[in-house]
């Protein structure tokens, strides 16, 4: 079939309409806007979005203002995309607000970043609220956001639930962001000493006559106990992240050692042992 002649589908149509009115530079605010357009604005994907002074300088701190020279014929480009800013420029006109919610867990992200950047305060209370709230369901996100931009009560929330993701985790969300990163592997190093006390037993009791106390209750004890306890380190760190280990694993066996004096001291202090690891993990905010 002659391409002149190909049917346009609607998927087709979609596109071109879209980019009809992106290369218009209309205001993303929609019809509703009466305002006129007098600076362009060309996102990193391309587009061209409508934008006006007077909202640029009263909705931001970090776009240039009404004193400063822009040539409303020469589109100002900008690192973000073209969906992150039709986003951030709704927030910077009197009408309500876009729901936050309502966005992809990365458009909510690159929205936050945006808001911090040019210091949009609408867009940058949506963004943290939302964050907030869904520091579990996104915890590498939400730590990396809140330690770039300075929210403690964030970062120590969602420092917790990523101690069992990957380094290539947090280097890929921080953007290689060096203080994250360092602040990351000090705070998880913590609950890695956590998991080696946890899964490694303390060593024999040592009587007067520096001689180990070894007995035959000790050996059902330790078997029994291990079988409990998760295989690898990583299954054990995201026991800790979802709040799922607890200590009372070592004394569901306990009455194993009950015939001997000195084997029940050694159970307690693997858990004292545990419990001061665990309670001596300073709060994530602190090591940045």
């Amino acid at each position: 079939m002659n391409a002149d002649h190909a049917p346009v589908t609607h998927e087709d149509w979609d596109v071109k309409e879209i980019l009809r009115e992106e290369q218009a530079g209309k205001c993303p605010a929609g019809p509703e806007c009466r305002l006129e357009v007098d600076v362009i604005l060309r996102s990193s994907d391309g587009y061209f979005l409508g934008a006006h002074r007077s909202n640029l300088e009263q909705y931001s701190d970090g776009f240039p203002d009404g004193s400063t020279h822009m040539d409303a014929t020469q589109p100002v480009d900008l690192v973000e995309d073209a969906d992150t800013l039709k986003i951030l420029l709704r927030f910077m006109h009197k009408q309500r607000y876009p729901k936050v919610s309502w966005l992809e867990t990365t458009q909510i992200f690159a929205l936050a970043e945006a808001a911090e950047k040019y210091m949009v305060y609408s867009a940058i209370s949506a963004c943290h609220d939302y964050i907030e709230g869904h520091v579990k369901q996104h915890p590498i996100e939400s730590l990396c956001y809140a330690a770039k931009f300075n929210y403690p009560q964030i970062a120590d929330a969602a420092a917790i639930h990523s101690i069992c993701k990957s380094l290539d985790e947090i280097r890929k969300s921080s953007q290689n962001h060096h203080p994250t990163i360092y602040a990351w592997l000090q705070y998880r190093e913590g609950y890695i000493s956590v998991v080696e006390s946890a899964l490694n037993p303390p060593a024999p009791y040592i009587n007067s006559r520096k001689q180990q106390h070894l007995c035959h209750f000790w050996e059902p004890y330790l078997n029994a106990t291990m079988s409990e306890l998760p295989r690898t380190t990583m299954q054990s760190l995201r026991l800790l992240a979802e709040n799922k280990f607890s200590v009372t694993v070592y004394s569901k066996h306990s009455e194993l050692v009950n015939g001997c004096a000195a084997c029940p001291t050694r159970v307690l202090n693997w858990k004292r042992d545990i419990l001061e690891k665990m309670e001596s993990i300073p709060p994530f905010h602190t090591f940045i």
